[in-house]
C-alpha cells in the first residue's frame, strides 16, 4: 500500500504542459469542453430530471449547464496565469488541483442559478447544493481521468521519440570570445568569455546570467531583458538559443537531452540546473542543434 501511494505521489509530480498562457488556446479548449459536456448530457442523460419543474425547456437547461463553466474557467485560468511565476514547474498534480477548484466553482454556480431554471421550493436546500456539486464532479472527472493521462503519455512518447531523432554528437567548441554586456539600469559593463557562458534565466525584473570557470558556477544579476541579452550575445550565434520564454542557453554546454510531457529537459556540463525546452520550440531547437 505504501509503494502504491509513493507511485501515485510520483505520478502527480510528473511534469505536465501548461496550456493557459495563450488566450486563444484557452478559449478553444473551453469551447470544446462545453460542446463535449452538452453532447454527453444530451445523448446519455446521466442524471434523473423532473420535466414538470422546468421553467425553460430541457435543451436550454443543458446549454446553460454546458456553457456556464466557460466564463468561470476562463476567469480562473487568467488569474492563475497572472500569478504563476514559473510554468516549467507545472505538474499533473497541479493541473488536477486547479481543475478540481474549477469544478467546485461550477457546481456552486449551478446551485445558485437553480431558481432561474427550476420551480422546486427546495432549490436552496443542502440536498440540492450537494447534488449540483456531485453532478458537476461526475461529468468533469469523467473527462479529466480520461484526457489527462492519455495526453500525458502521448506527449512523453512524442518528445522521447523526438529526442532520439537528434544526432548524438558533441557540438563543436566555438571560438572563445570576450563579450561585453551592458546593464541597462546601471550602465555598467559585464564581461564574459563565450566559452564560460552556460545559460540565462528571467527572474522578476532581472536576468540571471550563469557562467562556469575554474572556481565553479557563478550567477550575475543584470537589469536587462532576455531579448536584450540575446541581442548582445550575437557574437556567439548560433550557439545561443532561447529554449523557453524565460531561458537562454549555450548549446555548446549541453551534456544530455531528455524528453517529458512539457518538452525537453537539458542537462548542462558542470551545472546541476536543468533547462526546459518548451513544446512550441522543439522543432526549431532540433533544427538548430542538429546543424552545430
Amino acid at each position: 500500500m505504501k509503494d502504491i501511494f509513493k507511485k501515485f505521489k510520483k505520478y502527480l509530480t510528473t511534469p505536465y504542459p501548461y496550456y493557459y498562457d495563450n488566450t486563444k488556446r484557452v478559449l478553444f479548449l473551453l469551447l470544446l469542453i462545453s460542446v463535449l459536456s452538452f453532447g454527453f448530457s444530451y445523448f446519455f442523460e446521466p442524471f434523473e430530471v423532473n420535466a414538470a419543474e422546468h421553467k425553460i425547456n430541457s435543451i436550454a437547461i443543458l446549454l446553460v449547464h454546458a456553457f456556464i463553466p466557460f466564463p468561470i474557467a476562463f476567469c480562473y485560468f487568467k488569474l492563475v496565469d497572472r500569478t504563476l511565476k514559473e510554468d516549467t514547474k507545472w505538474t499533473l498534480g497541479k493541473e488536477l488541483f486547479h481543475l478540481s477548484i474549477i469544478l467546485l466553482l461550477i457546481g456552486i454556480a449551478g446551485f445558485l442559478i437553480r431558481d432561474f431554471i427550476y420551480t422546486n421550493p427546495d432549490n436552496w436546500s443542502l440536498t440540492y447544493f450537494w447534488e449540483e456539486i456531485r453532478n458537476t464532479f461526475l461529468v468533469g472527472f469523467l473527462l479529466i481521468i480520461i484526457v489527462l493521462p492519455l495526453n500525458l503519455e502521448r506527449l512523453i512518447h512524442k518528445h522521447a521519440h523526438s529526442v532520439q531523432q537528434l544526432i548524438k554528437k558533441q557540438t563543436k567548441a566555438a571560438h572563445n570570445k570576450l563579450i561585453s554586456i551592458k546593464d541597462a539600469a546601471s550602465q555598467e559593463i559585464f564581461e564574459l568569455h563565450s566559452s564560460e557562458f552556460l545559460f540565462a534565466k528571467v527572474e522578476s525584473n532581472y536576468t540571471e546570467v550563469y557562467t562556469f570557470s575554474a572556481t565553479g558556477v557563478h550567477k550575475t544579476l543584470l537589469r536587462i531583458t532576455l531579448k536584450e541579452l540575446e541581442e548582445q550575445l550575437t557574437p556567439m550565434a548560433p550557439q545561443v538559443f532561447k529554449t523557453h520564454r524565460s531561458y537562454l542557453v549555450h548549446l555548446g554546454a549541453i551534456e544530455t537531452i531528455t524528453g517529458n510531457a512539457q518538452g525537453y529537459q537539458l542537462s548542462l556540463k558542470n551545472c546541476a540546473t536543468t533547462i526546459p525546452v518548451s513544446r512550441s520550440t522543439i522543432a526549431r531547437f532540433n533544427a538548430v542543434y542538429s546543424k552545430l
